[in-house]
């Protein structure tokens, strides 16, 4: 029943957005990351695809307000929360590590502090934070990389590529909650690797 009343609120907002002339450009804040530049990405399978704007956001935010203990305020600041998730055949995993070396090099140079790395049998996580002029935290972004990726849908052993970021003003004390009230793919590893 949550899950089926989360989808109408977010059928909803997404047809009233839809006829909004005008679209926000995330790109101006300092928060956000264009990892879709990365050429590696072009044409990589996606798997999973989250785009969550501020007007859903601060919708969601009135609704838990109430409901959830701090997730309306860590909701209500964010400007755009975007997901996504791609299948990395087993032949390109080489090229992928390359792009997230890329990548950690080109949001350092742009004053992105990466506060965790993490390389386990393989596997990469990054999380980087963005500060803002009076120390705020106004970006989060996290880079993972799983080389083995098996599942149902998966049975050739290919990797996963996730790519998070979230713009606006940010709480990380409560990036927690929101990974566990909206289930954001790649915001479990914030939570795990704080």
């Amino acid at each position: 029943m949550k899950t089926l009343k989360i989808a109408f609120i977010l059928f909803f907002v997404l047809s009233v957005g839809s006829f909004a002339q005008q679209k926000e450009d995330y790109s101006k804040y300092p928060g956000y990351f264009n990892y879709n530049d990365f050429a590696q990405l072009k044409n990589a399978e996606s798997i999973t695809e989250v785009y969550l704007e501020e007007p859903l956001l601060k919708m969601v935010a009135g609704l838990a307000e109430d409901k959830k203990e701090g997730l309306g305020d860590a909701l209500g600041g964010l400007k755009l929360v975007r997901v996504n998730e791609f299948k990395i055949p087993k032949s390109e995993l080489t090229n992928m590590e390359a792009a997230i070396e890329s990548m950690d090099i080109n949001l350092q140079s742009k004053n992105w502090d990466r506060i965790i790395r993490t390389n386990s049998k393989g596997n990469y996580t990054n999380i980087y934070i963005k500060k803002g002029v009076n120390d705020e935290f106004v970006g989060l972004t996290i880079v993972s990389l799983e080389k083995s990726f098996k599942s149902k849908e998966n049975p050739d052993e290919s990797g996963k590529a996730t790519f998070v970021n979230i713009v606006g003003n940010i709480d990380l004390s409560t990036i927690g909650k929101l990974s566990e009230q909206l289930h954001v793919p790649g915001l479990e590893k914030a939570k795990k690797e704080k």
